[in-house]
């Protein structure tokens, strides 16, 4: 009999045993999932900080502004004696009705991109629906390469990071009939230290807002 409860006692402390192994298992599993998800987060994040700085030096690529390094701001490209701003004749940079919109930057017209300025002329393209020329345009071949990468024509500093650099974004130029300035749509795109973290912003940018309401 007591040798009988001798090896039920065995059986009971195994049981155990292999019970809190599986915890022990099933504790370090579940550590290491949350621990891959907070680094997806933490990944993601910067890809999208990332996006949001390209979305800037595309604005400042508009506004025609530097980085000083002397001063460590941005200024007027024409206030630096060398900058790597974008140059065109009679100062206008991006095109407006006297140029033609496109034809002084791109020779092949509407529908199309250079040095990540483009311009598509169809209303549907505009307004960017499923199946139109501008729909998701910089994903395809003909517009995947026609972008501007971060600081090419700011001069922005990288910070030695390399996804920083690889940022690019593409400009929209749309027209408006009654405004002095065209309407600008910027697309950014970043990606993290793995490639496969992706993130793409767009925002719709003004250069001439409205100061105050009549």
């Amino acid at each position: 009999m007591r040798s009988a409860q001798h090896g039920f006692s065995l059986f009971v402390v195994m049981v155990m045993l292999l019970l809190s192994a599986l915890l022990v298992i099933g504790g370090a599993r579940t550590a290491s999932i949350l621990e891959s998800v907070a680094g997806n987060q933490r990944e993601y994040q910067r890809a999208f900080e990332i996006a949001e700085a390209a979305l800037l030096d595309a604005e400042r690529d508009i506004r025609q502004m530097a980085f000083d390094s002397s001063s460590k701001t941005y200024v007027a490209c024409s206030a630096l004696a060398a900058n790597s701003c974008r140059k065109a004749e009679g100062g206008r940079v991006f095109p407006d009705r006297d140029t033609g919109w496109v034809t002084a930057y791109m020779n092949a017209g509407a529908n199309s991109c250079a040095r990540g300025i483009c311009y598509f002329s169809a209303p549907d393209s505009v307004a960017a629906a499923l199946g139109s020329e501008a729909y998701r345009f910089w994903t395809r071949e003909a517009y995947r390469e026609q972008h501007a990468t971060y600081g090419q024509f700011t001069g922005a500093p990288d910070a030695g990071i390399p996804a920083l650099a690889r940022a690019r974004y593409w400009i929209e130029v749309i027209d408006r009939r009654n405004a002095k300035y065209p309407l600008y749509r910027i697309t950014a795109v970043a990606t993290g230290a793995r490639s496969d973290t992706r993130v793409e912003l767009q925002v719709s940018f003004d250069p001439d807002p409205v100061a105050r309401l009549n």
